[in-house]
């Protein structure tokens, strides 16, 4: 038994991986990852091979000339962010003032839990709760006003008498 597992253990590690070949450095590019890693600067919102424009269509032609040259995917892609902005990039880059577009999803997800959970947190609150805590504010605020009414008391009493 524990030879298979060994066996296949073996078998996993040295099995050559697709993600393997596309990470190695001789790797060939193909037009789809190119063209799917790149927006198209004339076709807002759209991605260079969704585009169905002529300036489309001859970006297209530039991105499989530069491909048949033997640039690779990061050299193309380096090329249109030179020429064209940084627009051309499907996502912004992790760096910068471009790195609120990442995380500023996240603060208001934060955020709207927060205030989920103390709406929540108030709903169930217990009735018996509610009611005592009503109770001891109305005590105080007698104590307070009550308080003051007395040495108003005192004092008027003390003028009349004087």
């Amino acid at each position: 038994m524990m030879r298979i597992f060994l066996v296949l253990f073996l078998a996993i590690v040295l099995y050559p991986h697709p993600m393997a070949q596309a990470a190695s450095p001789g790797a060939k590019t193909t037009f789809s990852e190119v063209a799917g890693a790149l927006m198209s600067p004339v076709c807002p919102g759209k991605l260079l091979h969704d585009c169905p424009s002529s300036e489309g269509a001859q970006l297209r032609e530039l991105v499989r000339r530069k491909i048949f040259a033997g640039e690779s995917k990061e050299q193309i892609v380096k090329y249109f962010v030179e020429v064209y902005g940084r627009d051309v990039l499907p996502k912004p880059p992790t760096e910068g003032f471009y790195l609120t577009a990442w995380l500023l999803p996240f603060g208001g997800l934060l955020a709207g839990f927060g205030v989920v959970f103390v709406l929540v947190r108030s709903w169930t609150r217990r009735p018996e709760d509610a009611e005592q805590s009503e109770e001891k504010r109305e005590v105080s605020q007698k104590a307070v006003s009550g308080d003051s009414l007395e040495n108003r008391l005192q004092r008027e009493l003390g003028d009349f008498e004087g």
